[in-house]
């Protein structure tokens, strides 16, 4: 399986960018009135309202920049690999609510190696706690001949 290794400068850039003329859009809604050339309280002068008007233009078409690079980079990554896809993981996971967990009839050969370590495992345990046990056993017997013959 061949995969490719994104490359998220240009999304980092475009979205930066696009951060930065929201800013200025941001700055030309509110230039009249932070340097003073629209008059408290007084109907709006024609260069408020050009500015007002340019700079929701402006602050708009940011917004719609910034989400289609997001949207962009979020595409560049699942094609990666890095994301899974939209539908498979809602597919995985509505699988897994819905169905109760049983143990798969077809194991990978990985699967039945762990599933056969562990039984190895499990029955060496066992023994040796069996055998620990065993001695213990011995021991504390011996103990109480020690006691009885004092």
């Amino acid at each position: 399986m061949h995969t490719t290794r994104p490359t998220i400068g240009k999304y980092i850039w475009g979205m930066t960018a696009s951060l930065i003329i929201l800013l200025a859009g941001g700055w030309l809604i509110l230039a009249p009135f932070a340097l003073g050339y629209q008059p408290y309280g007084a109907d709006w002068v024609n260069q408020t309202t050009n500015s007002f008007v340019v700079g929701i233009c402006v602050a708009l078409v940011a917004l719609l920049a910034l989400a289609l690079f997001f949207m962009s980079l979020l595409g560049s990554l699942r094609a990666a690999g890095v994301l899974a896809a939209r539908a498979q993981a809602t597919a995985t996971y509505q699988a897994q609510a819905t169905m109760p967990q049983a143990p798969s009839q077809a194991q990978s050969d990985l699967d039945k190696t762990l599933a056969t370590l562990a039984a190895a495992l499990a029955a060496d345990l066992s023994s040796r706690r069996q055998a620990g046990s065993d001695q213990q056993g011995e021991q504390t017997q011996s103990m109480v001949n020690r006691r009885e013959a004092l």
